[in-house]
């Protein structure tokens, strides 16, 4: 037999090897154990059960100095001009590399376990012979040990496999034949350190310490000729070292086609599903929320019961969402250990209060450690959490080894269910003087860690949720105390953000205006719209469509007309649809690259045109690739309105503007009218109609100056 340098691996050519039957028999028995392990990961966590499809977008680029909140949008509608992109594609232009990117929860661990899955059955990924699934948060439980690569891959699979020479030299000979996931890139506790220049060097089998073969493998020093597949949130992208042969692809999550068929497919009786979807299509903020796979399960599941209420007491805010999700958790653990009954959930919470204590320090321990959602069994035997309460549910199995020598380990089924369980430890322990730490940091320091668990808090505190909270409570204190412990923790954080200048991260301001919407509180909303002094600058924030809905709930508590800036989001048109019933509130309203159409553009003249004093006085649609239908709206709509005096309509797709030119000739209000970067071909048209116009003392287009003499006033 031919002997094989591992350490020259990628000089390696499969047709210079003759074939060996016993050679031959290894492999096929590694290959049949390796699909064998991608089926049961395929098959992993409750958001994979019943799979769809995910919205998928290949980037030509992705500007690693922008952050996830500028860059990363988790909409489920598909950016203007994008081409879906198949998950057996993502390799069809040959890249070396794919960096799989998106927001927590818009499923880029379900897209690992589905290409598992597929390539197991040999339904997808078929031109892969060898195919392994890294971890990072199973490697963070050995990054301080010395590794090779070989045994890294090898450990996916079955520990007497992985002991055949054999098998590594058919995977070094199998060339770009070989397919490396690497998932959940953003937990590895030492991403920061792998962009820093490491040692070199290609051997499948030389030891060495875990972040340096995992340096090696990523840079395709190790395996050359292999496919990667990273997945992380935008945020960490940055710290990968430089990857040959990158590709960017983001994941959006669920669009409307795949949120339907998903709830088709988790109810098995179809007019259950039917009204489901028209329960959450009558909440649009839920609607929205189902973009992300992990809460579309979970809002599909608090609504797979027998009858769906519509009433006042039907979830509407995250944090309802998540206690719903935790109710049928309790009482399918109160079946399972005791007799069934049907007491109400304040009365199942009272009885389990000690059950759930156990669940909630637990997840407040791991929020603050390097491994995050990671726990060991002394980890749940320190909290006393037994068998019995871990079948319940709120924690699941995670070790996905099939070597039994690793120490199996355990993990809430998503990091935002250990979020939730760590806001209830909070409440749970009465921990106020928590709030004062958070708002004393210094601006800009608040941990995404804070934000989550600090979101859910707030939503505590909503009139639904009340007799919950009174329960939970501790001895002592009430709810009473725990709002206004929250209200007074809110405005001085935006009394905060008012204080620092427009640098300010943004995110904040919208991750405040959540936590406003989570509590429900009226009273509250009118506090904060006050002291936001008429002015909401979310410049490239992040927002999303759902977010709108927060938006509204402060403006509509607003007595003063807004300056609402929502440039650089991917709002998109149900983002506008939102914000329509407070629209009267805003004065000033800038939608530049928000992602939105000419039906958005409809839908907003035709609200205002109904208004009886329209307050609207700018009005910035600038690089949202309209067309002269949205010049048409808008034509009519100058004809009559009275109260715009600034319209800019730079960077689109208009050519004609006859109608824009005609309506100037009637409408006496619109100083500035910006119309430059567009393909417009008859700009003489304003000629006339400026003839009989006395406002107009900005007209703005890059064209020839000798088409407008004497407009300029």
């Amino acid at each position: 037999m031919v002997q094989v340098n591992l350490s020259n691996c990628h000089n390696v050519s499969i047709q210079h090897v003759p074939s060996d039957p016993v050679v031959e028999d290894a492999e096929k028995t590694y290959i049949a154990s390796l699909r064998q392990q991608c089926l049961s990961e395929g098959r992993c966590g409750p958001a994979t059960a019943n799979y769809v499809d995910l919205v998928l977008i290949r980037h030509p680029t992705f500007k690693a100095s922008e952050s996830l909140h500028n860059q990363a949008t988790l909409s489920a509608s598909i950016p203007h001009g994008a081409a879906r992109l198949p998950l057996d594609k993502l390799f069809t232009d040959r890249a070396c590399s794919v960096i799989l990117y998106g927001e927590a929860g818009a499923g880029k661990t379900v897209a690992v376990r589905q290409i598992a899955s597929q390539w197991s059955c040999k339904k997808a990924m078929t031109e892969f012979l060898f195919l392994f699934v890294i971890s990072f948060r199973d490697v963070n439980l050995s990054v301080n040990k010395k590794t090779s690569a070989w045994n890294l891959l090898s450990n996916f699979c079955s520990p007497k496999a992985s002991t055949s020479r054999q098998v590594s030299e058919a995977v070094c000979r199998a060339g770009e034949k070989v397919l490396l996931l690497f998932d959940g890139f953003d937990e590895y506790v030492k991403s920061q350190e792998l962009k820093a220049g490491a040692p070199g060097f290609n051997s499948l089998d030389e030891k060495a310490k875990l972040p340096l073969v995992l340096h090696n493998l990523l840079k395709g020093r190790i395996l050359p000729a292999a496919r990667r597949l990273i997945t992380s949130r935008p945020a960490h992208i940055s710290f990968l070292p430089d990857l040959p042969g990158t590709s960017y692809v983001e994941v959006l999550g669920f669009g409307e086609e795949e949120i339907e068929r998903f709830f088709n497919q988790n109810f098995r009786d179809s007019l259950q599903a039917e009204r489901a979807l028209r329960h959450v299509r009558l909440h649009q903020n839920l609607y929205r929320m189902c973009s992300l796979p992990i809460c579309c399960q979970i809002i599909s599941e608090c609504l797979n019961r027998p009858s769906i209420s519509e009433q006042n007491d039907t979830p509407i805010t995250l944090t309802q969402i998540y206690f719903s999700y935790v109710e049928k958790l309790f009482k399918h653990f109160e079946t399972r250990t005791r007799t069934p009954n049907t007491r109400s959930f304040n009365t199942c919470l009272q009885q389990q209060r000690r059950t759930l204590e156990k669940f909630a320090r637990l997840a407040r321990d791991g929020l603050k450690s390097p491994l995050l959602n990671v726990f060991y069994m002394k980890d749940l035997e320190q909290h006393e959490i037994t068998k019995e309460e871990v079948n319940a549910g709120c924690v699941v199995y995670s070790q996905t080894h099939c070597d039994s020598c690793l120490p199996c380990t355990f993990s809430f089924s998503h990091l935002s269910i250990l979020e939730f369980f760590a806001a209830l430890a909070v409440l749970m322990a009465g921990e106020q003087d928590y709030l004062n730490e958070v708002v004393q940091q210094p601006s800009g320091e608040l941990l995404s860690r804070d934000e989550a668990l600090l979101t859910f808090l707030c939503g505590m505190l909503s009139k639904q949720l009340l007799p919950l909270t009174r329960t939970l409570l501790p001895a002592g204190q009430s709810e009473e105390g725990w709002r206004d412990a929250i209200v007074t923790f809110l405005m001085n954080f935006t009394c905060r953000l008012q204080q620092s200048n427009e640098e300010t991260p943004q995110r904040q301001t919208l991750w405040l205006l959540r936590c406003i919407f989570e509590t429900q509180i009226d009273e509250l909303a009118k506090k904060v719209a006050s002291v936001l002094g008429g002015r909401l600058y979310l410049f490239r924030a992040g927002a999303r469509p759902e977010d709108c809905v927060s938006l509204a709930f402060v403006l509509r508590h607003c007595c003063e007309p807004f300056e609402l800036d929502l440039r650089r989001n991917q709002i998109c048109d149900t983002g506008i649809d939102f914000l329509l019933p407070q629209i009267s509130k805003i004065g000033n309203l800038r939608l530049n690259d928000t992602a939105i159409t000419d039906s958005a553009v409809e839908h907003l003249v035709r609200v205002i045109e109904t208004e009886d004093t329209p307050l609207l006085q700018e009005l910035h649609l600038d690089g949202n690739k309209l067309t002269g239908r949205s010049v048409e709206v808008l034509g009519t709509f100058l004809e009559y309105n009275t109260s715009l005096k600034v319209l800019s309509l730079s960077t689109n797709d208009f050519v004609d503007v006859t109608c824009l030119a005609d309506a100037l000739a009637y409408n006496n209000s619109l100083q500035k009218l910006i119309l430059d970067h567009n393909n417009i071909s008859n700009a003489e048209a304003f000629g006339k109609a400026l003839e009989k116009n006395s406002s107009l003392t900005l007209l703005h287009p890059e064209l020839g100056v000798a088409s407008f003499a004497g407009v300029w006033l």
